[in-house]
């Protein structure tokens, strides 16, 4: 435990504010006048504050060793101010004189005009605006859209982009996503979906890694917002430098040095143009999610208290991440390990418990098996699975399609595919995954490769439990 008393670490919490009467230098370079003020009473002149936050940027490459010369990296690129500066800070880097980096950048944008059901000539318009911008920075761009992300386009200016909206699946996420009832779980989902789209497009791309404009700041509101929703399994993954789980495609960080203040200022000092398109959450208050309680929170700490973004922030280095992922089961919205098969008594199992108590009501006390108090722990699993079966949405909405199941092999036992239930999904997700699912009011409006991937799921669960007695 730590020895200091709270009086003796108070001043170190609370900083005097910078008083502007008195005449300031710049910390680093003791030459120039100040013009930027961090962490309270930090200042930098100009130069000395463009060569820091480019420092940061390099030294989080070199001291995690994350690239090789000549290697192709993808950066998703938003329009915003973070993605903005980290194309421009790549741009410099490799034109610099001393050091340059030596990897090849490409540039993928992925359009999210499905979320808001946006017209198709203005999710073209919103494309043209960006990636119209950033080819000025010469590197190759290459767009791709939110619900179709294995069709890739290369952008070229004033030529006709090849990429063709198609209206069923545009629509099938939308109404995905408006099926959700909680703005957590529906901020979470689309997250899934967005990341899960970027490395589906630096698969085609043929790119092995992918540079994300994540900085301090968003990593240390994801980590608590992470804790709260009970992501404790895949947190490394969420805030680390490198996110690994996609076994074909690496995710790396290179800003999360940088908050976001600093990249901000950055930005306005090279006076480059971000675009702020509206996502879920824009506009509400700080109780509209759990993300954004979060983010209200931290950054109104951080007004009094300068330490506390990199406080929470550090945390996230202490995360490690288990790299051995050969026999991990992957959650299907956000391909993470599935941390819900423990035997052990935990959370978990506690909530299926309340559910199970939930869902009998007035019968519970006629309940032979439950009165009986000798259930084991999958005992109950299965019970609040089955719980969850029973409170699916009604056969009206979900009226199975005639499609033969088989191969063509005469191995085909019934024509009728079965509509999904809310325990079919559940058992194919993580723990912190659970909660978006379990806020659908119907789990058969959600996209279609999704379907496949829980039926996918059964089907090995199926062959294992038929094949576990001949396994040694």
């Amino acid at each position: 435990m730590c020895s200091l008393t709270e009086s003796e670490l108070e001043p170190e919490l609370i900083k005097t504010p910078l008083d502007l009467n008195t005449p300031q230098i710049c910390k680093k370079c003791k030459e120039n006048p100040p013009c930027v003020n961090l962490r309270g009473n930090d200042t930098y002149c100009k130069t000395c504050f463009l060569t820091a936050v480019h420092h940061k940027f390099r030294s989080t490459l070199g001291k995690n060793k994350a690239m090789r010369p000549g290697e192709l990296v993808c950066v998703a690129y938003s329009g915003g101010t973070a993605s903005t500066s980290l194309v421009h800070l790549l741009k410099t880097g490799i034109e610099s004189d001393h050091k340059k980096l030596l990897f090849k950048p490409i540039v993928l944008h992925v359009d999210e005009g499905s979320v808001f059901n946006l017209d198709p000539a203005k999710r073209l318009e919103n494309i043209r605006e960006k990636c119209n911008y950033i080819t000025d920075f010469a590197f190759k761009v290459y767009v791709s859209a939110l619900e179709q992300p294995t069709r890739v386009v290369e952008y070229k200016q004033d030529e006709d982009l090849g990429l063709q909206f198609e209206t069923v699946k545009s629509n099938e996420l939308y109404e995905a996503i408006q099926n959700i009832k909680e703005a957590s779980a529906r901020q979470e989902f689309v997250n899934n979906i967005r990341r899960e789209a970027i490395v589906q497009g630096a698969k085609m791309l043929n790119a092995a890694k992918v540079f994300t404009g994540e900085n301090a700041t968003k990593i240390s509101i994801d980590l608590l917002a992470g804790v709260s929703l009970g992501k404790g399994g895949n947190l490394a993954n969420e805030s680390g430098f490198r996110d690994l789980r996609n076994d074909d495609v690496m995710v790396l960080r290179p800003l999360r040095d940088v908050p976001g203040k600093e990249l901000a200022l950055y930005a306005q000092y090279h006076r480059l143009i971000s675009f702020t398109d509206p996502v879920l959450g824009t506009g509400q208050d700080s109780l509209f999610s759990i993300r954004k309680l979060t983010e209200d929170f931290l950054v109104g700490l951080h007004n009094d208290f300068p330490a506390t973004l990199s406080t929470v922030f550090k945390t996230s280095d202490k995360l490690q991440i288990q790299e051995d992922r050969t026999n991990v089961t992957k959650c299907i919205l956000c391909s993470g390990g599935v941390d819900t098969s423990a035997e052990e008594h935990n959370a978990l199992q506690a909530t299926m418990w309340s559910t199970i108590v939930s869902g009998k009501g007035k019968t519970l006390d006629t309940d032979n098996q439950l009165t009986s108090m000798n259930l084991d722990i999958l005992d109950i699993t299965s019970l609040s699975l089955e719980d969850k079966k029973t409170g699916c949405s009604s056969t009206k909405d979900n009226t199975a399609e005639s499609e033969c199941c088989g191969q063509g092999d005469g191995s085909c036992k019934t024509s009728n595919v079965k509509p999904l239930t809310k325990a079919d999904v559940l058992t194919s997700v993580c723990y912190a995954c659970m909660r978006t699912i379990s806020s659908f009011r119907d789990v058969n409006k959600l996209p279609a490769n999704f379907h496949q991937q829980v039926q996918y799921a059964k089907n090995r669960s199926a062959m294992k439990n038929e094949i576990q007695d001949f396994l040694l």
